[in-house]
């Protein structure tokens, strides 16, 4: 399992920095936007990464939310990534949206897969227990 601590400016790998410069949008107060189906991130408040499978990340931001990103299909060494970072076209990511989740995998090659959905979850145990469940029903 691996863990990405982020920084105000650079959340990961000095290598990855470019990935991760969000546009800088003027914001207001608010640290998401959701709609009855749409959940969206601001990238800046992401404290942490925490890829759980080579489908799912697990994000921490701030205000004690967290999120689990599901990826549009399995994306092959994203949980043994050296590092892991968020591409979009705004700095925001949203279920809907164009984001990826970019990470260079054990062999130092540059991989990147799309978000397919974003869901709040409690805690890294809740998200835990909703992919050991999504992965029950799939047998």
């Amino acid at each position: 399992m691996t863990t990405w601590k982020a920084t105000r400016h650079c959340w990961i790998l000095l290598l990855l920095c470019p990935l991760v410069y969000a546009q800088d949008e003027v914001a207001d107060d608010a640290d998401e936007e959701e709609s009855d189906t749409k959940v969206c991130v601001y990238t800046r408040n992401i404290d942490s990464f925490d890829a759980l499978t080579d489908e799912y990340v697990f994000i921490s931001a701030r205000r004690n939310e967290n999120y689990l990103f599901t990826m549009r299909h399995r994306c092959t060494g994203l949980r043994s990534a050296m590092g892991i970072a968020i591409k979009g076209t705004t700095s925001r990511v949203c279920a809907d949206g164009f984001g990826e989740i970019v990470y260079r995998d054990m062999g130092r090659r540059l991989e990147s897969c799309r978000i397919d959905n974003i869901e709040r979850v409690e805690s890294k145990d809740a998200a835990n227990e909703l992919i050991k469940q999504r992965a029950e029903e799939k047998e």
